[in-house]
This record gives structure tokens, sequence and C-alpha cells, in this order.
């Protein structure tokens, strides 16, 4: 009798990504009406690039209990967007833009979760900030376009690699792309001192911090965007195959 071979589904680790809330105002202006309704907003790239390394994307709706959605997650995406709130770091609220008291208050919590459970972490430009702020770090107030490396220096494409990166020997970010790459920059902001348990593992050439690593190796932070960039990106394939794991 021939044997009938059968092969196991592959289940697609499911990969939580933050976004921001606002009004809807900022689209309705031909339905007054829904001036006041909530909008969740998500930059597709994240959920795209996810998908191509092979993850399933959710993107979360910023909801009053995230500890439920780390119950039900293999890995996590803190997304880009406003500066943290400078009350959670003492720092100077006169160069902070886009503050979002209730983004933070579910990102820092959602974190706090994922750490706690052992969920791998990617945070991508505001989410390596919120997970050193989160860990007791500081941060660089304000970034001038016009210093060192141009890091808050805006591009009409997106997909500029402005500035140089070099990666620490022996850390995750070396293994994943090498001794050093060329990366994309829109931030204002970067970290001063790293949080309890964080290697800053990468660094542009005028000694701005890129990537930081949590000593578990489950949580990895990238200052720039890599979901915007033509290729995918390494560190997608890390967090899927953490999530794997």
């Amino acid at each position: 009798m021939d044997t009938v071979l059968r092969t196991v589904p592959v289940v697609a680790p499911l990969v939580g990504i933050t976004g921001r809330t606002s009004l809807g105002a900022v689209l309705a202006s031909g339905a007054p009406h829904l001036s006041d309704s909530p909008v969740d907003w998500f930059f597709g790239e994240y959920a795209r690039r996810v998908r191509e390394a092979g993850g399933l994307p959710m993107e979360l709706p910023t909801i009053d209990d995230p500890v439920a959605f780390v119950d039900r997650l293999d890995a996590l995406v803190l997304t880009g967007g406003g500066d943290v709130d400078p009350e959670r770091w003492k720092g100077p609220s006169d160069s902070s833009v886009m503050v979002s008291v209730e983004r933070d208050a579910f990102e820092f919590a959602l974190l706090e979760a994922a750490l706690e459970a052992g969920v791998p972490v990617l945070g991508i430009c505001r989410g390596l900030q919120v997970i050193n702020v989160l860990l007791g770090g500081t941060l660089v107030p304000h970034l001038g376009s016009a210093e060192g490396d141009g890091h808050s220096k805006r591009t009409r494409d997106r997909t500029e690699r402005h500035h140089r990166v070099d990666c620490d020997p022996g850390s995750m970010l070396h293994h994943l792309y090498g001794p050093t790459m060329m990366v994309n920059s829109f931030h204002h902001q970067a970290v001063d001192k790293p949080g309890a348990a964080l290697d800053i593992t990468a660094r542009s050439e005028d000694g701005t911090v890129e990537g930081v690593e949590h000593e578990s190796g489950k949580v990895l932070g990238v200052q720039w965007h890599p979901e915007m960039l033509a290729e995918l990106e390494p560190v997608f394939g890390w967090l899927v195959g953490a999530a794997s794991e």
C-alpha cells in the first residue's frame, strides 16, 4: 500500500502592531456627524512587512485592557509616532511634540505585559524609546535637522538611506546586518541613558543610539524605519522567528 504523506499546516505566529487614535474630524470634512468619532490609524507597511516575514499581523486598537492582547499574541511591534510624555522620563516638555497620554498608557502596559510573558518585541523609532523609558532610561530631548547626521531632516523619499549605522560585534543587530548598514531617519529624539537590562548595540557615526537589545534576547529596538525600506529588513525575520520558537 502506498504511504500517504500528510503535511502539518504551519500556523503563522500572531504579531500585534500598535497604532494611534484621533478624531474623525481629520477625515470627515464632508460628514460633520463623524467629526468626534474615534479613528484608529495604522500605517500599513508594518503589517505588510510582518506578513512578508511569515507572521500574521494583528493591528491593536487602544483599549483599556492591553494585557488581554498579550495573552493571545506571539510577538509585538511597537511602532513609530509622537513623543513619549516627558513626564515619564523627567524631560523638558518644550521640546516634545504629538504627545498622547492615552497611547503611552496603552503601550507601556502592553510592553510591561509582554516582558512579563516573554513575548518577543520589536520597537521601531518611538517604539525603541518606549522600551527605553519603561525600563528607566532617558532620552535626548531634541536633535536638530542640521546637527550631526541630520536625524530629523525630512526627505520626500521615505526609503532614502540617509546615514550609516555601525553594529557592535556579537550583537543581534550585527548578526542580522553585519558591521554596518545605511538607514533612513525621521526622529528628533533618541536614547540618552539606557534603561535597565538594555545594551546599546548600534550607533550612527555621530554617536546617536540607533539600536538597543534586552539581555533576555527577546527585545530589540531600532531607531530607523525598516518597514519603509524597499526590501524586507532582517529585523522582521528575527521577530517572526523568535515568535515561532
